[in-house]
């Protein structure tokens, strides 16, 4: 019989599995801070092993270090494919980074390999909701609370949906019951203290937030949007000063997220000051043909820089019987190959007509794939960035009508500024008061420049005009798209709720026409003197009052 002597391979593995018992042990009993210390440890000593990969990619996560946590996550994956919960990991960690389509694929592997496994369906829910999907993330979120009716995150997941659409007594009685089941759940504090402050507890949320923001242990995703409601909360108390400092740190916090993904890219600001460089002085004849018309019997964009209404006028519109909306899907196929930067944008503008077929029918395919049935109805494409597609859209659908919404600059900004919205390129930029003033002005130039280049047609639709003479507007609305007016049109707020609106026009839609949000520049007048001279060219063109009213 041979007998290891100290420092064989054969010791060597022996205290590799000692040091694997012993960071179980800490696992198993509870201390989880402390036996992913242990595993960040015994991967320097070289120890590959799932379990340590695993605890010390949590402890990456924990630390802001999504990416180099994901590296971790992917090796533990490599080492046992066949592990739901290491897909579910994954999965988590993408979606953490804002990539909740390559986090869904994950969540999908590991469904395929336990299709009742709860956290999975949870988690897959989460990411569908972040990219629109919401009847489908409510049906997983019901099969996880079958499969578990104790899980918090489907729990959650039902009341953050419920204070989606306006909801806030059936999303806090969501909540409160995710936290007896699990006391210190970020995401149901959240959601609680953004019940607290639909139903106009401030100061109780304030308190909530506070306590989470306290607590070391929530991540930074979680911590970043603590700040953000706590910001809210201040400017429901008037400390107006305090909310926006609070604002300001929380898209810090984004940005430092979102960084490794997003810091690299050309920017959106880059590309549409470069494109309407391209725009200046040109003019491009109408196409030799219209395109075909397509399934529609008039096809409609509405467009408008984010916080301007376009979600507004998008819900009075799908009242209308004879019009089908489709909010804020991306239906353009290969806009990249077509307008990514200068060199394209300019090929793209001179290519011929016939040359667009097969883009046409790309769009009209991904419609119907979003689920808007188009046939023989007025159909409304809503998204505000398709404003940074006007060139498109007047070559591939010249008889097109767009809807521009637009609002008084500085509250535009300023709403930019303090929501948070779901990230993109155009969204880190608006993560700074600078960077969201810098966009609005070259979205604004870029709109400028494709109007005159392009011949386009273009009705203003005033925010402030709508929220003082809503019947009056909406008749100008519907006089323009070739329809009959309805008094259906006043009952967009009753609807709100059952058709899941993301954007975070939501709540406030769901409680009716009001003009809360009309001036509220003024309380931020200071913060925002540094961008006022970006702004005022917008503000008189715009026939903008001091007061924010239409003159």
């Amino acid at each position: 019989m041979t007998v290891s002597q100290p420092g064989t391979a054969a010791d060597r593995t022996e205290r590799d599995r000692e040091r694997l018992r012993e960071i179980h042990a800490a696992m198993t009993g509870g201390d989880i801070a402390g036996a992913a210390a242990l595993a960040e440890r015994a991967l320097a000593d070289g120890i590959e092993h799932v379990m340590v990969l695993s605890l010390a990619a949590g402890r990456l996560e924990q630390a802001g270090r999504n990416a180099e946590g994901l590296v971790l996550l992917r090796r533990a994956k490599a080492l046992a494919p066949h592990a739901p919960g290491l897909w579910n990991a994954v999965g988590l960690s993408l979606g953490g980074a804002g990539l909740y389509a390559e986090a869904v694929a994950e969540f999908d592997g590991a469904l395929a390999f336990d299709a009742g496994f709860a956290p999975a369906l949870a988690n897959r829910a989460s990411a569908l909701v972040a990219l629109g999907r919401l009847n489908e993330a409510r049906r997983d979120f019901d099969r996880a609370l079958a499969l578990d009716p104790q899980n918090p995150i489907a729990l959650d997941g039902l009341a953050a949906l419920a204070l989606r659409r306006g909801d806030a007594a059936q999303a806090r009685t969501l909540a409160l019951c995710t936290l007896a089941q699990a006391p210190d759940f970020p995401n149901a504090i959240l959601t609680l203290a953004g019940a607290e402050l639909a139903e106009g507890e401030a100061a109780a949320a304030e308190q909530r937030l506070r306590g989470l923001l306290a607590d070391p242990r929530p991540r930074p995703l979680e911590r970043a949007l603590a700040l953000g409601l706590l910001g809210d909360a201040l400017d429901r108390r008037t400390r107006f000063a305090e909310a926006f400092r609070t604002w300001a740190e929380t898209n810090r916090a984004f940005q430092a997220l979102h960084r490794p993904v997003y810091a690299g890219q050309t920017s959106t600001l880059d590309l549409l000051r470069a494109l309407t460089e391209s725009l200046e002085g040109k003019s491009f004849p109408p196409p030799s043909r219209p395109g075909p018309p397509g399934p529609a019997q008039s096809h409609v964009f509405l467009i408008g820089f984010p916080r301007s209404g376009t979600t507004l006028i998008e819900q009075v519109l799908e009242q209308h019987p004879d019009v089908v909306t489709l909010a804020e899907k991306e239906c353009f196929e290969g806009v990249g190959a077509l307008i990514g930067d200068r060199q394209r944008f300019e090929a793209f503008c001179r290519l011929p007509d016939a040359a667009l077929e097969p883009y046409r029918a790309g769009y009209w395919n991904r419609v119907a794939e979003e689920g808007a049935d188009a046939a023989g109805r007025v159909f409304v494409d809503k998204h505000p960035f398709h404003m940074f597609k006007l060139p498109l859209i007047a070559r591939l659908f010249p008889d097109a009508r767009i809807l521009f919404a637009r609002r008084d600059p500085r509250d535009t900004v300023l709403s930019c500024f303090r929501h948070r919205f779901a990230m993109s390129a155009p969204v880190y930029q608006m993560l700074s008061l600078e960077g969201a003033a810098d966009l609005f002005d070259a979205a604004m130039r870029f709109a400028e420049a494709s109007e005159k280049a392009f011949g386009l047609d273009m009705l203003s639709c005033p925010l402030e005009a709508l929220i003082a003479d809503f019947d009056g507007e909406t008749r100008k609305i519907c006089a323009a798209l070739g329809i009959a007016w309805t008094a259906a049109l006043q009952d967009f707020a009753a609807e709100v709720g059952g058709r899941g609106v993301l954007t975070p026009s939501g709540p406030q839609l769901a409680r009716g026409l009001n003009a809360q949000g009309i001036g509220r520049w003024r309380d931020y007048a200071g913060p925002l003197a540094p961008v006022m001279p970006l702004l005022a060219p917008w503000v008189a063109r715009g026939g903008y009052g001091s007061a924010g009213a239409l003159i």
